[in-house]
């Protein structure tokens, strides 16, 4: 039997590293909207061949995850997070340069890839932490406030430098992330050093737990994903001026920054399965209510509600994990189910909106996914009350 050694993984530096390297991961997700507008205005590109650009990158990104949670116990940290920078540095410059759709659709998705392998680095990492939950928070209000900077960044790069200067932005953003690197853990640590049968029986135990909540979140990601796609069509058919819509899409985002606060707050004074839950609801409720008919009020209204709680939910989903994956291999995959759930998401509501015409069979659909969510984590806590409830 070993000793109980506590392994802290949450000193300043450790946490600045990780949380640097996760921002850079997503940097390109947190900008998409943008880079994609530009690709079809600056680079000449139909919306057909941008969109599929776009899923390229995802796509990157989602094999990195599953491969980073398949080897995050036995490499380097440092060294995996020297590939993952290298990687997209690399391929943002290579898209400069690629003088086809096919060597640009190549570029991109090897930039998904590096960008992957630093955004399930730092989420592993964080996962082993002590204050997993506060850290999240954290991290979740570093991506949005760099994203809504880039987003008006980009807008000034693209027409001074086209879009040769969001590829050389971006793997400056790359290579400047390394001198960071030095600050992680060489190696995964787990939070406490214990006898070998005991981790065995942990992870047997919490096996199946880690994919019925990784389940839960690609089923929450289905619904805000098919929301978040539609939204301001869904006003549009509900009658809103579309005036109240984009002041309502850009102001209420704002309060998504409130909510990471709010959810780093909760995460330090109660435990995190009952504010999961109860956001959750609340999210469910927001989508549904539009589904009963609208006013720019109750779309606003609904807007907020929504804005308010959906980073929360990240950061609970997040820190609910981490609590039952001491290897951080289980918060490793939440990318790889988030962006397939996104790529997956729109798609799904197309369909959906198919059967009527209307949106409401879509808004309803979303709001059962987010249900069904709910019930995933109702069914781990009834199932394992007695080992990690009390815990969360």
């Amino acid at each position: 039997m070993t000793d109980h050694i506590e392994i802290r993984n949450d000193e300043t530096k450790v946490l600045v590293a990780a949380i640097t390297i996760s921002v850079v991961g997503v940097a390109f997700f947190m900008a998409m909207p943008a880079v994609v507008s530009a690709w079809s205005i600056h680079a000449g590109l139909s919306e057909q061949q941008a969109g599929l650009l776009a899923s390229f990158d995802s796509g990157g990104g989602i094999v990195a995850s599953l491969l980073v949670s398949l080897i995050i116990r036995r490499v380097n940290w440092r060294v995996l997070a020297c590939i993952g920078i290298a990687i997209g540095a690399i391929a943002n410059i290579g898209s400069a340069y690629a003088e086809s759709f096919h060597m640009l659709s190549i570029t991109r998705i090897m930039a998904g890839f590096g960008s992957g392998i630093i955004y399930a680095l730092g989420l592993g990492i964080l996962a082993t932490t002590n204050q997993a939950a506060r850290n999240f928070s954290i991290l979740l209000f570093a991506q949005v406030s760099f994203g809504m900077i880039e987003i008006n960044a980009i807008h000034t790069v693209v027409n001074h430098s086209g879009m040769n200067g969001i590829y050389f932005s971006m793997a400056a953003v790359f290579f400047s992330s390394i001198i960071v690197v030095a600050w992680l853990p060489r190696v995964a640590a787990t939070k406490v050093a214990i006898n070998e049968s005991v981790i065995d029986e942990v992870e047997e135990r919490s096996n199946p737990l880690g994919w019925i909540c990784l389940i839960a979140v690609f089923l929450f990601y289905i619904a805000s994903s098919s929301f978040w796609a539609y939204i301001e069509l869904i006003g549009r058919q509900g009658g809103v001026p579309e005036n109240t819509i984009t002041a309502s899409l850009t102001y209420t985002q704002l309060l998504s920054l409130f909510g990471c606060v709010l959810a780093g707050w909760i995460s330090m004074r109660m435990a995190l399965f009952r504010p999961l839950i109860l956001s959750l609801g609340c999210a469910a409720v927001a989508i549904y209510s539009l589904s009963l008919g609208m006013t720019a009020l109750t779309f606003v209204l609904a807007l907020s509600v929504f804005f308010l709680v959906w980073n929360a939910i990240d950061i609970f989903q997040l820190g609910t994990l981490a609590i039952m994956d001491n290897s951080g291999r289980f918060t490793a995959m939440v990318p790889a189910f988030q962006m397939t759930a996104i790529a997956i998401g729109p798609a799904f509501a197309a369909l959906i909106f198919q059967l009527n015409n209307e949106f409401t069979t879509v808004l309803v659909s979303a709001a059962i996914c987010i249900v069904a969510s709910i019930l995933c984590y109702l069914y781990v806590g009834f199932k394992y009350r007695q080992h990690v409830v009390e815990k969360i």
